[in-house]
């Protein structure tokens, strides 16, 4: 994010994801969780802003925690990597651009010893991932091989959330994905589009996870 000559205020919304995340104002490192409510946070006058977004489910070979760990939760690098993370810390803060701190970020996160291609949970994540969480959790487990159960341990370990809170937040990333595409907003349609029962299920659901309204989160961008 480029800096603003302002302090501005977003509204950072749950997506699924886990990030680590460099905000030059204040000099913080740190990874942030998967997140299950919308935070406020505020943007300070000529603060850039970078940071590295993880699928969901890809980032444990990086952070090296199970997600449920970092669920609505910021660690700092150190107490994930120990000293590295202190170094990296200090590198990024040294940098003289952009460009440069995007470099130490790729570079400061190759993965930990014993990471291997996405699994079958994984690629079935991904799956659900592309089917705007709207898979059915039977046939979740059936793809992965896994009982209910397991499957529950396996999500929260992966992205830090059960399956079917980690599937609503898909389905509610898809919706105001397409609310910033802008044009009009037909409810009884888009509901319909992104798996929840009527309108009434859809406005529930974003409260839920924005705490506005979606015609008030719709009519503030």
């Amino acid at each position: 994010m480029e800096p603003g000559a302002d302090a501005t205020e977003h509204l950072v919304l749950p997506d699924g994801c886990e990030d680590i995340v460099f905000l030059s104002a204040s000099g913080t490192v740190a990874a942030v969780g998967t997140m299950t409510r919308a935070k406020k946070h505020i943007a300070a006058a000529n603060q850039v802003a970078c940071g590295v977004r993880f699928r969901p489910s890809m980032a444990r070979s990086f952070l090296g925690i199970p997600a449920h760990e970092l669920t609505d939760a910021i660690l700092d690098p150190a107490a994930l990597w120990g000293s590295c993370g202190t170094h990296l810390r200090q590198r990024i803060i040294a940098a003289g651009s952009v460009r440069e701190i995007i470099r130490l970020m790729a570079g400061g996160l190759p993965p930990i010893a014993g990471a291997h291609r996405p699994d079958k949970v994984q690629t079935m994540m991904c799956h659900v991932v592309e089917h705007g969480g709207r898979v059915p959790l039977a046939d979740m487990a059936r793809y992965a091989g896994l009982s209910q159960r397991q499957l529950r341990r396996a999500f929260l370990q992966q992205t830090g959330v059960p399956p079917k809170l980690f599937c609503r937040i898909l389905r509610f990333r898809g919706l105001v994905k397409q609310l910033v595409s802008g044009g009009r907003a037909r409810w009884p349609e888009l509901a319909l589009d992104h798996g929840y029962y009527d309108q009434s299920h859809l406005i529930n659901e974003f409260h839920a996870l924005s705490g506005l309204t979606p015609t008030e989160y719709a009519s503030g961008r």
